[in-house]
């Protein structure tokens, strides 16, 4: 054991410091080591010689690339893979983080079965886990006990590809509890599919739902699904016997579950449900069937949520004892109503108290506050101002589905203040009464003893009462305060102008107010300000106090920032954060802006990212800014019954300067005649539905490449001189605009006159023009003459001229040239601000380069990486080729191609325009590949009318997509 530990340590010894054997199992030998590179503790995972002889290297290593490429947070990403040299052969090896904690089979042989809320809970992260993988090809095949960690008790999935790597032409391996005999998939018997074990060809993602359902039974049966005396016992009963019931053998595993667990363990694939994201759907519905305990069904759902981050909420804040909530029933949900203010400077109170006392008991032994706009909201139309009877106020409580509301005043008498409430069951009794005095100078305090006083009443718990502080988690000003609230009044009325001037004169008297900080970020993200340096600013203003924010509040800047910085992971970060609030309006609105403008590097459909905003307006329809983005895509995909339903909620609410916002773009997008003062109005209040509307014309069913340079070409030209004549810039922005159109088109010969003309006009920009059908691939041999090929002497030399000059030598097919100055470049010291920018598409071209030699996954891992690192709110033209290469390169592949035909589909729907029309032709192909006959033809056929006058040396392509017409629509032979 020493010499085999020495021989590795001395062969990873540059990388990698080893420490010592932590595990050995059937497939690995597992070993601490510190990266010596990112100093950080890691697993390495050496494979077992006598089953690493059956593997082939090669694939073994681009499998685990593969799977490197997942970024979850309940995936254990692969930092690393290579392999040593053993005796006489080579022997992979992959390293992962270290996690601190233990393996869900430690749990299992400790505790025999699990709590149901805690099964529920571990599943619905495996399943989250294994959905994200799926979505993106990759099946698991090997999901067990073994696999799960549990890092501070939350489910991380390890092993992502290993499974498929060592599956080809393995041998049998000596240990029983894994099967490796040729001809069979690797796995585990007792979690092993029946397809997976017959040694199938067609295992697909619903072999790890059969898995997952067995670990699943096993967590709540204390055993496994499938017994035996061996692995070949195992399978038979798994493959013959009855499918197993965890209802049977243990009494509180509600019906509703028992059948979910029973549908994943069915023989058949076709009798499981369709995916992951169905099964997690079932899975948490299950445990919200009628007839369980109002506190029970709680506890659950709760636990069926999937997010790391609940594990910093839930260490932040008090957590019920096990066994049942720590208030009374009535307490687990409560309504804030405003209380009645009187006195000098207690009018900012009245609505105050609903921020206040919400931010102080959200959480606290399991109570949930109702969001403050949907109290505000109701309360204002159910009557009036503050104030009112107890009847009202229960009416109120039960149109939110609260249990318990509460009422009270502030009073305000010289330099003293008075507060007062009362916490009504909905039934009408009254459970908690409050009252604390101090200095007017004292409000949060007194806040403080007044919330503790309130839960003294209801608290059920054999813990003590739990520290509350909203004092040090805001603000010891009262100035500031009175200014915060102030904003907050207006944000409720979407005054967002001066609700951001009262935030930023919060953060003007107290600089560390982190509340008053994440409300100014997230005021610009609401005014269009998404990405501005501004908005960039208060959300690391904030950053620098998150240490003071609500565990909410916290999670939430965290995911706007990643959202402002234009980082896909915050797609990740807000889709977990409305998993555990689902009330929360914000969340659900960043959520949608996310999912928008992220778009480009993380595609969703319309359907998905219309759906987050809808739930934003089913809370309040009155929030026109929630209107604008499904507006946008319902106008670009020309879905007109959407559009009108949308059209209006925002005639209904949109302020009277904004009404004619969506009429002048829907007859832009219909190709009607638009006057230049309505074209200048609706630019100044929002540009982008007017490109949205431009670009919709490339989806007309009649759309030529004639209409869409007329109406596109037309509008872009007045849109860059609309108030009077075309200046330098404006008839820069035209020449370019018109001439990437007509790239996209085909129509490079009349582009060439442009060409011409821009030089003159803007010595250096015509090279832009001239580049782009090169790396595209689809300009003709000696296109641009010798001005081109002299045209990179004028950048000057640095990181960003060898990026330009490695995508030029690949789309010359120098892919080895392309290859060394991507090295150089990044060789390069660079401290620009866009230097991580420059690092990431210098990494992606080299990702490129990979496919060009032949090694698709690596090129995609390598793409992948490159163009997240370069993304941010001001970067998709600049990735724009790099993405497209990743999109063809994810649709070519049968285990990727519903990835990439996800990317072809919607992450260039507003442009370039000059790659718009070929995503139809590489869509066609796609889809022709995956056997969808009518979504080839429609394709196929959109490209042909697009491409209709595409010059004559382009028409081998225009010929590849009548062929492929011809075959589609072709009469079956009898």
């Amino acid at each position: 054991m020493d010499q085999a530990f020495n021989r590795l340590a001395e062969q990873v010894g540059d990388r990698y410091a080893l420490e010592r054997q932590i595990g050995a199992g059937g497939m690995a030998t597992v070993f601490l080591a510190q990266d010596l590179r990112h100093n950080r503790r890691v697993a390495l995972k050496v494979i077992r010689s006598d089953i690493a002889l059956a593997a082939a290297l090669d694939r073994f290593l681009k499998e685990i690339e593969l799977a490197a490429g997942l970024q979850h947070p309940h995936i254990l990403p692969v930092f690393d893979s290579g392999s040593i040299q053993v005796g006489d052969q080579r022997v992979p090896y992959f390293v992962m983080p270290f996690v601190e904690g233990e393996t869900l089979r430690a749990r299992l042989q400790r505790e025999g079965r699990l709590p149901v809320a805690d099964a529920v809970r571990l599943a619905g992260e495996v399943a989250d886990a294994l959905a994200y993988a799926h979505q993106r090809g990759i099946v698991h095949r090997d999901i067990k006990p073994e696999n799960i960690l549990l890092g501070a008790g939350h489910a991380v999935v390890a092993d992502f590809g290993v499974a498929k790597a060592l599956g080809a032409g393995a041998a049998a391996a000596p240990e029983g509890g894994r099967l490796t005999i040729a001809g069979v998939s690797v796995g585990t018997p007792h979690y092993m599919s029946p397809e997976q074990a017959t040694a199938q060809d067609d295992v697909d993602a619903r072999s790890d739902q059969y898995s997952l359902g067995c670990v699943l039974y096993e967590m709540l049966a204390g055993a496994p699904a499938f017994e035996g005396d061996s692995p070949q016992s195992v399978m038979a009963r798994s493959l013959t016997g009855p499918r197993p019931r965890a209802g049977r053998v243990r009494g509180d595993v509600p019906p509703s579950l028992d059948q979910v667990v029973a549908r994943t363990l069915a023989l058949d694939p076709a009798d499981r449900y369709p995916d992951m994201t169905e099964f997690g759907a079932a899975l948490r519905d299950a445990v919200a069937k009628p007839g369980m305990s109002r506190t029970r069904r709680a506890a659950l759902i709760g636990a069926a949520v999937v997010g790391l981050g609940a594990a910093v909420f839930l260490g932040t804040r008090f957590s019920p004892r096990p066994g049942g909530a720590a208030v009374t029933s009535a307490a687990e949900t409560i309504a804030i109503l405003p209380f009645n203010a009187a006195g000098q400077g207690a009018d900012v109170l009245g609505e105050g108290m609903v921020d206040l006392l919400s931010t102080n008991l959200q959480g606290v032994g399991g109570i949930r506050t109702v969001d403050p706009r949907a109290v505000l909201k109701r309360w204002g139309g159910s009557g009036g101002s503050a104030g009112g009877g107890i009847d009202r106020a229960l009416k109120v409580g039960r149109e939110l589905n609260a249990g318990s509301v509460v009422m009270g005043s502030a009073v305000s008498t010289g330099n003293r203040v008075r507060l007062s409430a009362d916490l009504y069951s909905i039934a009408g009794e009254r459970i908690a009464r409050a009252q604390v005095d101090g200095s007017a100078d004292s409000v949060l305090p007194m806040v403080d003893r007044l919330s503790v006083a309130l839960l003294r009443d209801v608290w059920r718990s054999r813990e003590p009462l739990p520290s509350i502080r909203i004092a040090a988690l805001t603000t010891d000003s009262i100035e500031a305060l009175r200014a915060y609230l102030q904003g907050e009044q207006y944000y409720r009325r979407l005054v967002f102008d001066s609700a951001l001037t009262a935030y930023t004169r919060a953060v003007e008297v107290d600089s560390t107010f982190a509340l008053a900080h994440l409300r100014r970020g997230l005021m610009y993200g609401w005014t269009g300000g998404y990405g501005s340096a501004p908005s960039t600013e208060a959300a690391e203003a904030a950053l620098r106090f998150a240490g003071r924010l609500p565990p909410r509040e916290h999670r939430l800047l965290n995911a706007y920032y990643l959202f402002d910085l234009g980082k896909p992971r915050a797609i990740d970060s807000l889709r977990a954060f409305v998993a555990d609030y689902p009330d929360d309006m914000e969340g659900w609105y960043n959520y949608g802006e996310a999912l928008f403008h992220l778009r480009e590097f993380a595609p969703s459909s319309p359907d998905t990212i219309i759906a987050a905003f809808d739930r934003v307006l089913r809370s309040d329809s009155s929030l026109t800014p929630a209107v604008i983005h499904p507006f946008q895509l319902s106008l670009m995909y020309r879905d007109s019954a959407t559009l009108a339903r949308y059209e209006v909620l925002w005639k209904r609410y949109a302020p009277p300067s904004r009404q004619d916002l969506f009429g002048t773009a829907r007859r832009i997008g219909d190709g009607l005649p638009v006057s230049d003062s309505a074209l200048a109005g609706a630019m100044r209040l929002d540009l982008g539905s007017i490109l949205f509307a431009l670009a919709s014309n490339y989806r007309r069913e009649d759309a030529t490449s004639d209409t869409v340079l007329r109406i596109w070409g037309d509008a872009f030209k007045r849109m860059t001189g609309v108030s009077g004549r075309l200046d330098r810039a404006g008839r820069v922005h035209d020449l370019m605009g018109r001439g990437f159109a007509l790239v996209g088109l085909g129509r490079l010969n009349e582009t060439l006159p442009l060409v011409d003309t821009l030089g003159k006009v803007s010595p250096g920009e015509d090279d832009e023009l001239l580049g782009t059908p090169i790396v595209l691939g689809i300009a003709p041999r000696g296109w641009g003459g010798e001005r081109f090929q002299t045209h990179t002497v004028r950048i000057p030399s640095g990181r960003f001229r060898e990026y330009i000059l490695a995508l030029l030598s690949l789309a010359y097919g120098r892919v080895s040239e392309g290859r060394n100055h991507v090295s150089a470049g990044l060789a390069m010291p660079d401290s620009s601000p866009s230097a991580d920018d420059l690092t990431g598409l210098l990494i992606a071209t080299g990702g490129w380069a990979s496919m060009l030699e032949g090694d698709t996954a690596e090129g995609i891992r390598q793409l992948r990486a490159g163009i997240d690192s370069a993304a941010n709110p001001k970067s998709g033209d600049d990735t724009a080729i790099l993405r497209f290469q990743l999109a063809l390169a994810l649709s070519a592949r049968a285990e990727t191609r519903a990835e990439g035909i996800r990317w072809l589909k919607y992450a260039f729907d507003t442009g370039p325009a000059y790659i718009i029309p070929l995503t139809y032709l590489a869509l066609g192909r796609a889809y022709e590949a995956e056997g969808a006959r009518d979504s080839a033809t429609y394709a196929y056929g959109r490209f042909l009318k697009l491409w209709d006058k595409a010059d004559p040396s382009l028409q081998g392509r225009v010929q590849d997509a009548r062929d492929a017409l011809a075959r589609l629509t072709a009469e079956p032979r009898p």
